[in-house]
């Protein structure tokens, strides 16, 4: 019985410690499986978490990329408002030229109006003049040239035109006739200069005296010139109808005119002298100082004027001085200044030629060659004549290519002694010119 009950137990006690065994194998398991499946929805709620932020992450990056666009649009914007501007800037300055072009067109137009008056009154007065001058016109003399037609295309192939051999009217106002032949024209004219007999001894009056001195003291010193200029002005009315006067206080005009400073004098001496040498003129005609000093004066107050003024005042010269040179034809200094003006004409511009011949017709012309020959000329009637005549001679040959005769020149012209304001400048010319040349060389 006790054995039995011994057995039971001992089964009983295999059955608890199985179904113990049991339980925990089913703890044990079931505490493994909660934690997969915990492992498992972190894993899905992580996934959801990075799908969930997908979105947030984009709405970041849109609004860089809208301030990117608005900050490139602003930029473009104002580029745009740069451009605007320059475009009105230079609209504005269109306007401004158009409104001067305006203004130099009516100018224009008012000048040519006046020119058609003038030249109605001029034709008029030329008619009057010539018909006194027919009148009064001496019988036994026809004029005769001392040169050649050729000579003429050498010397006067620079006219503004063909003029006739009766006589012209001048710009001033007075007729200029037609003097007697040249060896005959200064004694037939009565035209010989009173200063000829300083060089002779004896007594001499007081209006050669007079003469003697302005012509010592023209050629002296700056104070030496204005004592000049002076001493004429003293005397100005007692001689104010002389031709022999009036010239040489053109000419000492001319002096003030170089030393002067100020714009507003030499103005007023430019007018003056012109005025004087006019007066002369209207005196007698055949005064060929007279004529050459109003054409310098001419020249002078050309380098300051508009081209219109400038055109006009070139033709007055050239008129003028073929004149002096009809007159005194062994004279160089006219020679160098007739080269000097076909130096500078055949120098004008495009737009100086257009100028010319749409106020005059025919614009004035002329080459290198032809102011060349007539600086040679000056040399040939002179020796040595000035340097500045020297200097211009190479710029001739310097223009046409032969720089071997210019460096010739250049060395003749600096072996000359300055004696006006214009060696002067023109051995600053021949110093640069040297330079050019020897470098070419």
């Amino acid at each position: 019985m006790s054995g039995d009950l011994g057995g039971s137990r001992v089964t009983l006690g295999l059955g608890l410690g199985a179904a113990a065994s049991l339980g925990l194998l089913y703890l044990a398991y079931s505490k493994e499986w909660g934690k997969k499946t915990c492992q498992s929805k972190q894993e899905v709620f992580t996934s959801s978490q990075v799908k969930i932020r997908k979105p947030v992450v984009q709405s970041k990056q849109e609004p860089k990329e809208n301030k990117t666009q608005v900050s490139h649009d602003c930029s473009s914007l104002e580029e745009l408002k740069k451009q605007q501007m320059e475009i009105w800037e230079q609209l504005d300055v269109i306007l401004q030229c158009v409104r001067e072009l305006k203004g130099e067109v009516i100018e224009l137009r008012e000048c040519l109006n006046g020119m058609s008056d003038q030249i109605v009154g001029d034709v008029r007065s030329s008619m009057q003049q010539c018909q006194k001058a027919a009148r009064k016109k001496k019988m036994g003399f026809q004029r005769e040239r001392s040169h050649s037609a050729e000579s003429n295309a050498i010397y006067f192939g620079a006219s503004t035109g063909n003029k006739s051999s009766a006589e012209t009217e001048s710009e001033g106002g007075y007729t200029t006739a037609n003097a007697e032949s040249d060896n005959d024209r200064e004694e037939a004219a009565g035209q010989i200069d009173p200063v000829s007999k300083c060089q002779t001894p004896g007594n001499l009056d007081e209006f050669t005296q007079l003469l003697c001195t302005a012509d010592k003291l023209h050629g002296g010193t700056d104070e030496d010139q204005k004592k000049g200029f002076k001493l004429l002005l003293e005397n100005k009315p007692k001689y104010r109808s002389k031709p022999d006067f009036c010239w040489r206080l053109a000419r000492a005009y001319c002096d003030m005119l170089e030393l002067s400073k100020d714009e507003m004098e030499k103005k007023s001496y430019l007018v003056s002298g012109k005025e004087e040498a006019e007066t002369g003129l209207k005196e007698d005609d055949t005064n060929a100082e007279c004529h050459k000093w109003y054409a310098v004066l001419c020249g002078r107050q050309a380098d300051n004027e508009t081209i219109q003024n400038r055109i006009k005042a070139g033709f007055t010269f050239k008129e003028h001085l073929d004149k002096a040179i009809d007159l005194k034809p062994n004279d160089p200094s006219l020679y160098y200044l007739l080269g000097r003006w076909c130096y500078e004409v055949a120098q004008l511009s495009w737009i100086e030629k257009k100028a010319a011949s749409t106020f005059y017709g025919t614009p004035p012309s002329s080459t290198i060659s032809e102011a060349l020959k007539n600086f040679l000329k000056a040399e040939e009637l002179k020796k040595g004549y000035s340097k500045a005549n020297s200097v211009y001679i190479a710029k001739c040959y310097r223009d046409l290519g032969n720089y071997t005769t210019a460096q010739h020149w250049l060395k003749l012209a600096s072996e000359l002694p300055i004696s006006s304001k214009e060696d002067a400048e023109a051995q600053n010319e021949l110093e640069e010119m040297q330079n050019v040349l020897n470098q070419s060389s």
